[in-house]
Order: C-alpha cells, then structure tokens, then sequence
C-alpha cells in the first residue's frame, strides 16, 4: 500500500517550485556563493562542509514543511537516511582529485534517484521530468563555474587588478560607484559598454569585500551572477514554451536542449555581459508574447523594462524591437475605434524603455562625440582578419579543412587555419567557443573523442531544429496564430540577419561567435518540439519523432558529459 503523505510531498515540492521558480533559483544560487569561494583549483574541505550542511538542512526543512513522513520518528528517519547520503558523498567529492567532476556525477546520480523515488511514490509527469533537469541544468552550470576561474575561457575580460577589459570595467563602477567616467569611453577597452551588469557585479563585489572577504576572492565568486543569468534563461525559455502550448515529450525536448546547451554552460561562467543580455532578450520575448495576448498596462511595464534594460546591458538588446513594434502596430489596428487605451501603454512604454535604453550612448555622443553604435575596430593587419577573401568564398565555402576541425580556428592557438565562414563559426562556437576561449582536443585531450561526436550531433539537431522553425512560422497552427509567428520569425530573422551583416562588417574571426545571436538556439529548440507536437502518427512520421527525442537525448547527455571531462585532471 502507497503511503499517500509521501505521495504527496513531491507534488507539494514541485507546485512550490512551479510557482515560484525565479525566487527559488536566486535562493540556490545564492546557497551556492559561498562554496564559489573557494580556489577553484583547490577546493577546500570547508566548502565541502558547507554544501553538506547546506543540503542537509534544505531537506530537512522540506522533510517536516511538507510532512513527508507519517510522523516525528520518521521524518527523523528520512534527515538521518539523507544527511548520510550527503556526508558520503561529500566525503567521496573530498578524497578524489577530480572533485568537480565528482560534484556532477552525484548531481546525475541524485537526479536520477530522485526520479525513481518520485515514480514509485507519485507521478513522474513531464512537469516533474523538467524541474529535474533545471536543477541538472544548474548542477552543471556551478561544475564549470567551479573549474573555470576569472582567466579562463573569457571574452575580452581582462584580469581584475588590471588596466583593462569587463574586470578592470567592474572594478571602476565598484571603485567609482555611480560616478560616470569623466574621459572618453574609447580610451580604455570595453568601457564603451552600457554598464548595466558591470554595476550588478560591482554591487556583488561591494557586498562581498564589505562582509569580510578578501578582494580577489570576491571578484572570482562573481561568477555567481552569470550562473544565476543562465538559470533564470532556462525557466524564462520554459515559460515561453509552456505559453505556445508545449507540453509532454516535445515540451521536455526543448527544455532539455536549453538547460544542457553548451552556449548556456560556457557563458553561465563568462565575466562579460553577453548572459544578461540573452536573459533580458528572452524576457522581453516573453512578455512581449504576453502583452500581445493580454494587452494591459501590467505586461507593457515588464516588456519595456526588459527591452530598456537589455540596451542599458548591451545595445544589441534592440533587436527584439522591431517584432515588439509589429505587435503594437496590430493590436493598435485591431482596436482603432478605441486607440486611446493602447496609446497611453506605448506612451508608458517609451517612457520607461527608450530612456533606460539609449542614455548612455546619448551621453557619450554629446560629451566625448562617441558614435551611438560605436564598435572597436581591429587591425586589417591582424592574421584573423578575412576581408581580403570573397563574399561568396566566406559564405559559401564549407570544405577541406573546415569540414576536418571540429573546433573554431585559430592558427595562433594550435588551429591548422583562421575561421572565415560565419556558419561554421555559427556552429563551432556555440559547442566550443572561440579563440583563446576555444575548447579543443589540443587544451583539453580527454575530450578527443566525446567532442567530435558532440559537434556532429549538434549540427544535425540544429540543421533539423532550424527547418522545423521556419515551416511551424510558415504554415498555420493551432499553438501560434499567424501574428504569433510573424513575432517570433522576426526575432530569428533580425538576429541572423545582423549577425551576418556584423561578421561582413568586421571581417575577423573573433566576430563569427554565437554570443552575437544565442537567442536562435531556443527559437531553434522551440521549433523542433512545434513540429514534433504538430506531426501526425503516420509510420514515417513516428520513426522521425523517435529519432529527435533520441538525438535530442543524445546531445544533452553528450553536452553534460564533455563539459564534466573538460574539469577533469590530466596527468
């Protein structure tokens, strides 16, 4: 006979967390600060103690909140059997060299557990499938964290202590406070940024020096803060899909693709502001698909501040605008009798975005004749430059060595040759990164093989993902009205599209970078599970669907299993 108390523990967990999942990931992530600061070559046995007690009494608190047992005796039960299991394997985690990797096993491990628990107690449905793999999407996201620390695989960051790059830029806002530069942005690399995230990490960084803790031990727990960004991105990308209708297998299949893409891990511990940036696109995504369907004032606040804010992180964040205006535009024609109401939002929402938006580079234009889109340009001298090769060689050139190099060239870093075609660099970045950033065999040789096998998989998931895209946006559907995919089509479109006119423009290979357009990878995701839940049962169709769950499935385990070897020691 099921015990019922126990049945109804997990379900009771998982409306907690369905209900307030932001505040219960900033809570974990913030639970998790501590333990980040640690050496990241080094972690220390008192992280260790920590995390264990810090897990223990989380599920002890759940254990009698949610009355798992019957009664005192075996909710003590329960803390006991749990608290051992942490202790076992914090002392496994603690007495092996790979401690990182050993953090991801039992991560996988406990997930796992937690899945066959809930099944032999409750209903494993796809909503309690998905909060497992948040937590596993998190679980890996503090793993690289762990392993990579504030000099490792970055984008123009610099060192902290430095004279230049996004550090030296949050080290200002953290010595200057709200003080504006008094000289002119171009002076200094990087400091031609809107200076949202770097004030979020100065703030971080003045909170933590403040409390006590030593100065560069601070700055490489701030790390915290781009995990935090990449955890909020899956439930916002999930929210969105749940919003068009998603749900069961297709649902769990684009979740999955979010919460275990590399693109997600890798920026999840980057320094620079490219996370927020995908973090407030994907907000003003969704609430802009809010907005749409529930046109009132308490959705165009959240729309405008995500877009504003976005810009005020980096400029690029206007690129979902243009498809914002669209629906606008609609929703105003649809209700022309009675436009008022609706003009009053559009007037709130400039008022709130275009400010927050733009101020920065209006100011810069005005006291230091800063051009308001402003880009640092490279040397044409410089070996990664390739304007010099064709436009039809640059697009259309996908042979020889490109197709033998899994990973982004660079000849400067062990490469055979310097990437030039944007679509390769599309997709080697988004698995490997680039650059000095860039995760190969050569840096990394217990990745030989698992990594090329990752690539692969991922290019024939995202060829497929991105042609079930354009034909859900194509033909009519039950989930997306034809303004609904008009939005999210003029999303794809602006970011491919500047995407490519900025690597013509800057013709080098730092440019061709996923972080210039992440948004199309849970577009593309999003796509695949619309054309999944669309199909019909036909035999081909059938054998289709089975193949894209098991290649989806494939990729994630892949993607989990590389980014855990890339932390291992090699002797």
């Amino acid at each position: 006979m099921k015990n019922h108390s126990v049945g109804r523990t997990p379900q009771g967990m998982f409306l907690l967390m369905r209900r307030h999942p932001y505040l219960l990931t900033i809570l974990l992530c913030a639970l998790l600060l501590p333990f980040g600061f640690a050496d990241r070559a080094k972690l220390t046995t008192a992280s260790y103690i920590y995390l264990g007690i810090t897990l223990s009494v989380l599920f002890a608190a759940a254990v009698f909140f949610f009355r798992l047992g019957l009664n005192l005796k075996e909710n003590l039960l329960l803390c006991g059997i749990f608290t051992a299991g942490v202790t076992a394997a914090m002392l496994t985690v603690g007495c092996v060299a790979d401690r990182t990797t050993a953090i991801a096993v039992i991560a996988l491990i406990a997930a796992v557990g937690a899945a066959v628990f809930i099944r032999r107690f409750s209903t494993l449905d796809f909503r309690k499938i998905i909060t497992l793999m948040l937590l596993l999407g998190i679980a890996i996201r503090f793993v690289y964290v762990l392993y990579t620390g504030s000099g490792d695989r970055q984008h123009d960051v610099g060192f902290f202590n430095h004279t230049w790059g996004h550090a030296n830029y949050i080290e200002y806002w953290y010595s200057n406070g709200l003080k504006l530069p008094d000289f002119d942005v171009r002076s200094i690399w990087q400091y031609y940024h809107p200076p949202f995230h770097h004030l979020l990490m100065a703030l971080l960084l003045r909170a933590l020096t403040t409390l006590g803790v030593e100065y560069l031990t601070a700055c490489e727990a701030l790390q915290i803060l781009p995990m935090l960004y990449s955890s909020l991105a899956m439930i916002v990308c999930y929210r969105i899909f749940r919003m068009i209708g998603l749900r069961d297998n297709p649902l769990i299949a684009a979740t999955a693709i979010v919460c275990f893409h590399p693109t997600f891990i890798l920026f999840g511990g980057a320094f620079n502001n490219d996370m927020l940036l995908m973090l407030m696109v994907m907000s003003a995504v969704m609430w802009g698909l809010r907005w749409y369907r529930e046109p009132t004032m308490k959705h165009i606040i959240p729309l405008s501040l995500c877009i504003g804010l976005g810009m005020m992180t980096k400029l690029s964040g206007w690129m979902v605008a243009p498809s914002v205006a669209l629906l606008f535009l609609v929703v105003l024609i649809r209700n022309i009798k009675k436009p008022l109401r609706y003009i009053g939002q559009y007037v709130v929402f400039g008022v709130i975005c275009v400010p927050l938006g733009i101020w920065w580079q209006v100011r810069n234009l005005i006291k230091f004749n800063v051009p308001l889109t402003f880009v640092p340009i490279l040397s044409t001298n410089d070996p990664i430059y390739s304007g010099n090769l064709s436009l039809s060689e640059r697009l259309l050139n996908f042979g020889g060595q490109q197709f033998s190099y899994v990973y982004d060239a660079y000849t400067a870093y062990g490469a055979p040759y310097n990437e030039f075609n944007p679509t390769y660099g599309l997709f080697k970045t988004a698995i490997f990164d680039e650059g000095t950033n860039s995760i190969t065999a050569e840096h990394f040789p217990q990745i030989t093989v698992t990594a090329p096998i990752l690539y692969w998989i991922s290019v024939v998931l995202f060829l497929t993902c991105f042609i079930c895209f354009i034909r859900m946006m194509i033909k009519k559907s039950r989930y997306l009205d034809g303004m609904e995919r008009v939005y999210f089509a003029g999303i794809m479109a602006v970011h491919l599209i500047s995407y490519y006119l900025f690597c013509f423009a800057y013709p080098f290979t730092c440019t061709m970078n996923i972080r210039y357009c992440m948004p199309v990878i849970p577009l593309c995701a999003m796509g695949l599970a619309l054309a999944l839940q669309s199909a019909g049962n036909s035999k081909k169709v059938v054998w289709f669907k089975r193949s894209m769950y098991i290649l989806s499935g494939v990729f994630c385990a892949m993607s989990y299993l590389v980014y855990t070897q890339i932390g291992m020691t090699v002797a």
